[in-house]
């Protein structure tokens, strides 16, 4: 069974595995503020559905996705708003995050190629994640003058550790598929004949468990780790929008 909504494309692998895929045939697979909404909208579908088990999420046929679309027309439009219309738009992407981090099933992410940015952000906030042998990983928003937002530091902090963390949004640093795994960045690499079928494996090793101490397990776990994550992140999207107005010294009047 299929479910195809614009640039999103939902396949039913079996009763409990969803296999969701995001491609907007270009190479840089970017995240627009469209696409950012029907990630979202399809997240909160598929959570409803109490058949499911696992979801897998996969960006482009080349890379997952190069990061936010910041030449997104509907974005550029917010030239001529204020702040405090702005915040409502800076906010979907942590919406977005925060919807995928709270399904009930497994979410497994899967990535082909370059993962930047907030590629990055919604990566972490799956359960795990498998990678090609050939993908990189590459969070450029310090470097270019902003803030890595969307509620994802924590998650990755969380991931990585401090050290870490900090070579991987300060420096900027571009790490390969083997340094991800070896940071507790992705949970696996696979070649790229291989990758889905590994993915698919994990998801049916959670399609095999009992439903609700499955979910309960989950939720706390995801409880304990995120306990202090809203009350450090909970204005990251503030600061971006700050941030890039000071680039675009016109952004707000």
């Amino acid at each position: 069974m299929f479910i195809i909504i614009s640039m999103i494309n939902v396949e039913f692998i079996k009763n409990e595995i969803a296999y969701v895929s995001f491609d907007t045939g270009k190479r840089s697979n970017l995240l627009s503020l469209d696409i950012i909404r029907q990630l979202t909208d399809i997240a909160d579908e598929l959570n409803h559905n109490k058949k499911l088990m696992a979801i897998i999420l996969s960006g482009g046929h080349q890379n997952f996705s190069f990061g936010f679309d910041l030449k997104d027309k509907e974005f550029l439009k917010l030239e001529k708003l204020g702040f405090e219309e702005n915040r409502d738009y800076f906010q979907l992407g942590k919406i977005m995050c925060d919807t995928w981090e709270k399904l009930k099933c497994l979410t497994i992410c899967e990535i082909k190629g370059w993962c930047v940015g907030g590629g990055v952000a919604l990566a972490t906030s799956c359960d795990l994640r498998l990678a090609e042998t050939a993908a990189k990983f590459y969070v450029p928003e310090v470097e270019r003058g902003l803030n890595m937002s969307w509620g994802s530091v924590p998650r990755i902090n969380a991931l990585l550790g401090p050290a870490k963390t900090k070579r991987l949004l300060l420096l900027a640093e571009k790490i390969s598929a083997q340094n991800a795994k070896a940071w507790g960045l992705v949970d696996g690499y696979y070649s790229p004949d291989k990758l889905k079928l590994e993915t698919i494996k994990l998801a049916e090793k959670a399609a095999e468990m009992p439903r609700l101490p499955f979910m309960l397990t989950k939720e706390s776990v995801n409880n304990h780790s995120n306990a202090m994550a809203r009350a450090t992140s909970y204005n990251d999207h503030d600061i971006f929008s700050l941030a890039y107005a000071s680039l675009k010294d016109k952004f707000f009047k």
